[in-house]
């Protein structure tokens, strides 16, 4: 029984209505009848049953005024519960409206966004016996989510005072919205203050990448995000644009800037900030004009599928990434000198379109600590699928929320380990000195510099202990100090934790998540899935006269699948495609070179 509303007997009061209209629906459709309206107006409400002319089901309620005499009621007068008929003898169901399937999967939706019209219409055939189409499942899921999110264009007339909350309730933040001439929504930038303040702790590494969004006025939302010290995504700052181009990049970039030297000002000292991205228009200049001198890695994988684009050969991806990898001139020469054996074409587009500064370990002129791809912004765009399709409001509430949950828990996170660094960076370093460092040899030359001699390459390793640095390179690839170290730490016997970044420590980690994101309105109760403003702003604010950006929605159904890389997609269409005749993949029958 639906426990919102009173039971349907005589003397019962409903609030309205039309809350007693939904109550009888409930109640018919539980009881497998119809009915039939005999009369319907703001004072009275009469309905029988259609299932027979002559059953007795009948009800009748009319307005009526509580003790108090301050609100309307209506109350059922009159009612005969029996019926002499058989019910509704087919599946379908004149009172399952949308209406009444919005009321059943409201809940369900909320806790779950990818509660999809097939599933509305196998829950109302398993639970309520009912067949409904597949449109009328997508009209009340669509009005679900409109319940539960708001309209796209009440969110775009909430941003300006979204904003001001945002920066009332955390100071320090930067939440901005521009709007065009005629009072379009142009874009929008946020960052909050707990970002900026623990970023300064983090791997000075930011990815930048966007990603389209789904909802029914486009747009891309902009994204900088780095890595914490247990390796998880730390989202720094976010924007709503209308596209990748140069004027978007140059404003978004400027902001962070702005955010970067607010709270975490020593990321801004030459060569200290690097950045990882898929070289996206307008990107690259915005990057070298804000962030002079900063390093700016490209992301690996597209540059594979640029190169794949034009040579097909299956053995260039291995070979990029062993160049790409290379700690020393000669391993990356030795790489170069093997692609240009399969493909000398190929090398000459691959150096003259990008520079080994951007790609390759060793010629990279800042660490980047193995972030070889941009999947540091691109696992921040993975759990906003869902986000993307909602609201422009919603998104950024439901991207808050995941923020402020991130933080609660990560803060809480090593609070009882012992020693210097986070848990995974003291198992990686006892795993290595248990693994290798015990097993070296060591010659120190002064109180600096030492040579390692490792049985496991044959090979002799220089470490300075002093700059952190080792010819084997995984040192300053990573900031965890390598076997080589860990070996002539113990020879000086001394704690080898003691030689990583010191971002690794437990007291960086700590401070990453000492602060903490809030409401944007503090003084009403959190809504955990639309922004209720908070209605506080000047009579001569103009916040509610901002109107949906112009935009064109593109033809089609919108793809809910990522589109696959080349790369990936050549071995998937190898791995799905075999030939029935001679069991090789990549070919049918008509191409099959066996003889019948």
């Amino acid at each position: 029984m639906d426990t919102r509303y009173p039971p349907l007997e005589v003397n019962s009061q409903f609030d309205s209505i039309l809350q007693l209209r939904d109550a009888c629906k409930q109640h018919a459709l539980r009881e497998n009848f119809e009915f039939s309206t005999v009369k319907s107006n703001k004072s009275r409400y009469t309905i029988k049953c259609k299932s027979s002319d002559s059953c007795p089901w009948r009800l009748h309620a009319s307005l009526t005024l509580s003790e108090s005499d301050t609100s309307k009621l209506v109350e059922i007068k009159t009612m005969n519960a029996s019926h002499s008929c058989f019910g509704q003898q087919n599946a379908a169901h004149k009172h399952a409206s949308s209406t009444f399937i919005v009321a059943t999967i409201q809940s369900r939706l909320q806790e779950h966004a990818s509660y999809h019209p097939a599933d509305v219409v196998n829950d109302m055939r398993r639970e309520h016996g009912l067949q409904i189409g597949y449109w009328t499942a997508w009209r009340a899921k669509e009005a679900a989510f409109a319940n539960i999110n708001g309209s796209h264009e009440s969110a775009f007339s909430q941003l300006p005072q979204y904003c001001e909350d945002i920066i009332r309730s955390n100071p320090g933040s930067t939440a901005i919205v521009e709007r065009t001439p005629d009072d379009c929504f142009l874009r929008m930038f946020v960052s909050y203050a707990a970002s900026g303040k623990g970023f300064a702790y983090c791997h000075a590494v930011l990815g930048l990448d966007g990603s389209h969004l789904k909802s029914r006025y486009q747009g891309v939302l902009l994204a900088a995000t780095a890595v914490d010290a247990n390796g998880s995504l730390f989202p720094v700052s976010y924007a709503v644009v209308s596209a990748e181009n140069d004027d978007n990049w140059s404003w978004f970039i400027d902001n962070l800037h702005n955010v970067i030297q607010m709270h975490a000002p020593t990321c801004l000292a030459p060569r200290m900030l690097a950045f990882i991205s898929d070289r996206q228009k307008g990107l690259l200049e915005a990057v070298e004009k804000v962030f002079p001198g900063s390093p700016h890695g490209y992301c690996l994988r597209h540059l594979y599928e640029n190169l794949h684009k034009l040579f097909k050969h299956k053995d260039l991806r291995s070979l990029l990434w062993e160049a790409a990898r290379a700690v020393s001139a000669e391993a990356f020469n030795e790489a170069i000198e093997k692609m240009h054996g399969l493909s000398p074409p190929a090398v000459d587009w691959l150096l003259s379109h990008s520079d080994p500064a951007h790609w390759c370990e060793f010629y990279f002129p800042r660490r980047r600590y193995g972030h070889l791809t941009s999947n540091i912004a691109e696992s921040l765009n993975a759990w906003l699928l869902e986000a993307r399709e909602k609201p422009v409001l919603a998104m950024f509430e439901q991207m808050r929320h995941q923020s402020m949950q991130w933080f609660d828990k990560r803060r809480h996170i090593d609070t009882n380990t012992e020693g210097l660094l986070v848990s995974t960076a003291a198992k990686a370093i006892q795993s290595t000195l248990n693994l290798r460092a015990r097993r070296y040899r060591i010659i120190s030359a002064d109180d600096n510099v030492y040579e390692v001699f490792s049985l496991e390459t044959s090979r002799n390793y220089v470490v300075k202990v002093s700059d952190r640095t080792c010819t084997c390179w995984s040192w300053q690839s990573t900031g965890l100090p390598c076997g080589h170290a860990i070996a002539v730490s113990l020879n000086r016997k001394e704690n080898p934790q003691a030689l990583a970044a010191p971002f690794y420590t437990l007291m960086a980690y700590r401070e990453t998540y000492s602060n903490a994101i809030y409401p944007p309105n503090l003084d009403a109760a959190d809504n955990t899935q639309s922004y209720i403003p908070s209605g506080e702003s000047s009579e001569d604010t103009d916040s509610m006269d901002l109107l949906p950006p112009s935009t064109h929605r593109p033809t089609g159904r919108p793809k809910k699948r990522r589109i696959r890389g080349a790369a990936e997609r050549e071995g998937r269409d190898k791995r799905a495609f075999r030939c029935s005749r001679c069991k090789q993949a990549g070919h049918s029958v008509r191409r099959c070179k066996q003889p019948i």
